[in-house]
């Protein structure tokens, strides 16, 4: 078994002003979280046909497949009332963001958190952002060039596609206005991060050091 857990989150700056002026009233914000998980122990998306075609209608609809397969297995989450030097808790026994029978040989974490006051998208509007993206042409260009020779395209794939993913959100929560508070991309593999199948580490900074991550893998062989 393995499990991979979030055990605290501390946040510096909740990227919200005051009501009023800026100056005056609460600074209070909502803020939404996206994770992205993958490791070779998940179902991956086949890029077989993507690879061994140059049609570029049929790459798009292979890669649409692809993108709803990765973006279906995010996690997804709204809090409110979220202050500056914010502590999220996640109980005594942290949240689990992703387990699987077997301990994964490599593992791949993305981590965003922004501050916005919009409804989250759900999995088919997503998607629909993202293959309907100015670069998502560029995308898949480099994507074939990416994974063309890779051990495990489909992994490689699925890793590339959270981080576009990641970065259309983003984009459009810049359109809306909305702030980034933070952050992770995390790569680990089995052999130098966690060879026992246990792993603990207390506020790692994210990428913009807005953000204080606590996390955990536990994994044992049956």
């Amino acid at each position: 078994m393995f499990f991979f857990r979030i055990n605290k989150l501390r946040i510096i700056d909740n990227k919200e002003k005051p009501k009023y002026l800026g100056l005056f009233g609460p600074d209070i914000a909502q803020v939404k979280i996206i994770s992205f998980v993958t490791t070779d122990n998940m179902a991956l998306p086949d890029m077989t046909d993507f690879l061994q075609t140059n049609d570029p209608i049929l790459r798009k609809n292979v890669l649409k497949a692809a993108v709803a397969q990765v973006v279906e297995s995010r996690i997804l989450t709204m809090v409110d009332n979220i202050k500056d030097n914010h502590i999220m808790f996640f109980g005594d026994t942290g949240y689990v963001l992703y387990h699987s029978k077997n301990i994964p040989e490599h593992f791949d974490w993305q981590f965003v958190v922004y501050e916005s006051d919009k409804s989250l998208r759900d999995t088919a509007l997503m998607i629909e952002d993202i293959v309907n993206d100015a670069e998502f042409d560029t995308f898949t260009t480099n994507l074939s060039t990416l994974i063309t020779g890779s051990v495990n395209p489909a992994y490689t794939a699925s890793v590339a596609i959270g981080k576009f993913a990641t970065k259309v959100t983003l984009k459009i929560a810049s359109q809306n206005k909305d702030d980034m508070i933070g952050i992770v991309y995390m790569s680990l593999n089995r052999w130098e991060h966690y060879p026992f199948g246990e792993r603990k580490k207390d506020d790692v900074p994210d990428m913009t050091n807005n953000m204080l991550v606590d996390y955990s893998i536990f994994g044992f062989d049956q």
